[in-house]
């Protein structure tokens, strides 16, 4: 459910260019669904807890990453605005770095602790993950 959540979350704000509004139509869908999946497969109030908690992080998450992408956010333009860069070439320089964020986020950090990981050690890999992804696909300035 967290994986799908951010995924989600990031197509809508990808799609719509705001990561607010992604949150404000999600969270009501998601959140009592989440909630009643845990429920009716039995798991207990303290085991539904870490699941909840990550499927509230997912929606975040990918609602940043989606409206971070997006050639139609506000943000995006008037970064691409203010820096006097176009639009377009603004956007596609950003996308590497989002989407590289973006997988690590899912794969090292929502994913394992969906199945249980701590989220102590989630972010400790993540943030080696990324320093790994800088120092060796990083380019000296």
């Amino acid at each position: 459910m967290p994986v799908l959540t951010f995924l989600l979350a990031a197509l809508i704000g990808f799609s719509t260019g705001t990561s607010w509004g992604t949150m404000a139509i999600l969270y009501p869908l998601i959140l009592p669904s989440s909630w009643l999946l845990c429920q009716e497969q039995g798991l207990s109030v303290e085991a539904t807890m870490p699941l909840f908690y990550n499927v509230v992080a997912s929606v975040l998450a990918g609602s940043v990453m989606g409206d971070h992408c997006s050639p139609i956010s506000d943000t995006t333009i008037m970064s691409s605005l203010a820096s006097s860069c176009n639009h377009l070439q603004h956007v596609s320089t950003q996308m590497p770095y989002a989407l590289t964020v973006g997988g690590v986020a899912l794969l090292i950090g929502i994913l394992p602790t969906a199945l249980g990981l701590p989220s102590w050690a989630a972010f400790l890999l993540g943030f080696a993950v990324l320093g790994l992804v800088v120092r060796l696909v990083g380019k000296k300035v």
